[in-house]
């Protein structure tokens, strides 16, 4: 997306300007767009954001219409790439986190684990705990994800929050323990 931002087009409207005058420096390009030119060179080096006041008096300078300087303005307000990826994480951490806190199934299959009548069956557990085998599944998943349920190719079911020794509420602490190490990583 690089070759399309602001910072490019800017960059762009400098050169074509330079392959007049090769002597129009970044400065000449600020003192014609009326802007501050180490406010311009920050825009153009991608240290800094462009203000959305001096996008549209930009775009007056250099002939955009309204269209692409209202693109420009929207693209300027997305966040960073990498911040956008980081809050999609915290985003999902911060479900996982909610999820282990309202819903009791986690602790409910675990606790199942260590049952002497156990069976490694989702519908088992769904009848056992009186939800929905999708609800057991998403559990299930979650607790694997969180290392707090280990599956063996053999069938074997093991409990890694030691369900058998600890309360409800050590296991919720547990587990926000986990997803928050999750989340750091």
């Amino acid at each position: 997306m690089e070759e399309y931002s602001l910072r490019a087009r800017l960059a762009a409207e400098w050169q074509a300007r330079r392959e007049t005058n090769p002597r129009f420096s970044v400065r000449a390009f600020a003192t014609f767009l009326g802007a501050d030119h180490a406010t311009l060179s920050q825009v153009m080096r991608g240290k800094r954001r462009a203000p959305t006041g001096q996008i549209r008096t930009w775009a007056v300078k250099l002939g955009w219409t309204n269209e692409e300087a209202a693109v420009y303005i929207a693209a300027e307000r997305l966040p960073a790439s990498g911040i956008a990826a980081r809050e999609a994480q915290l985003r999902h951490w911060t479900a996982e986190a909610l999820a282990i806190m309202l819903d009791r199934i986690h602790w409910r299959v675990l606790r199942l684990c260590g049952a002497p009548d156990f069976r490694a069956d989702i519908r088992w557990m769904a009848e056992q705990t009186g939800v929905t085998t999708d609800r057991v599944t998403v559990a299930v998943s979650r607790l694997v994800r969180l290392e707090l349920l280990e599956m063996s190719s053999a069938g074997i079911w093991i409990d890694r929050a030691n369900t058998g020794s600890i309360t409800e509420q050590e296991f919720r602490t547990l587990a926000l323990t986990r997803v928050r190490e999750k989340a750091a990583e």
